[in-house]
């Protein structure tokens, strides 16, 4: 740049001496020295005009503002996809390792109100695995089948929609006695599905027999009534 101001300098100088020749220096406006001016203004725009077309193309090689710009784009949308993938893998890990097992396991446990037309099949699969010594899951069954019992009993009524907090509401309004067992035995019972708890042969012992004490309730009560 500096390069060109001394060039530009001296056309300048040079232009003025041959301007300041005698034969220009009449008071009349010399039409010769007006075209050197004209083509000598011309000159200087065009040169001005030039270095003006040539700056930005020089800029726009190499930008350090566009360039950290590009870059911080570049990164943003890394992370948003490396987030995604990482946000794509831990809930398909949670949906294989903990919804499907909870729900293939919660499928498994048995309903009161599927053996309400064959009561009976409820202790055949309680029985069946306690010779197979899969005592946690015959207490699935036995719980059903002392739900069962007092669905008979009148005690409560069994629909599909209800719960267990609401069969032992029930159970408070009509056979108050039989909360503090049924309490424990539904504890056992959520123990067994929920909880992960493993209950012996004794344990599951223990409840046949309430089971049984309670059916044997209910055949004395008809033989009184006969």
């Amino acid at each position: 740049m500096l390069l060109n101001e001394a060039n530009e300098q001296e056309i300048r100088k040079t232009v003025e001496q041959i301007l300041s020749r005698r034969e220009f220096q009449h008071k009349e406006k010399n039409p010769i020295a007006q075209m050197i001016n004209q083509i000598w203004e011309s000159i200087l725009e065009w040169v001005r005009g030039l270095f003006k077309n040539r700056q930005p193309q020089r800029q726009s090689r190499f930008n350090p503002n566009q360039f950290s710009q590009n870059v911080e784009l570049i990164l943003k949308i890394a992370l948003i996809v490396l987030a995604a993938v990482v946000l794509f893998i831990v809930i398909r890990l949670v949906i294989k390792r903990i919804y499907l097992p909870g729900k293939m396991k919660k499928s498994k446990i048995p309903k009161a109100h599927e053996f309400l037309e064959n009561p009976e099949s409820a202790l055949e699969k309680m029985k069946s695995l306690m010779d197979k010594g899969l005592f946690n899951e015959a207490m699935r069954y036995l719980f059903v089948a002392v739900l069962l019992e007092l669905h008979d009993r009148k005690i409560i009524k069994i629909e599909k929609w209800k719960t267990n907090r609401i069969y032992m509401r029930e159970i408070t309004a009509s056979s108050p006695q039989l909360v503090p067992p049924m309490r424990e035995l539904s504890a056992v019972f959520n123990g067994c599905c929920y909880g992960n708890r493993n209950i012996d042969e004794e344990c599951m012992n223990t409840w046949l027999q309430f089971y049984r004490n309670e059916k044997g309730k209910d055949e004395k009560t008809n033989q009184k009534v006969d």
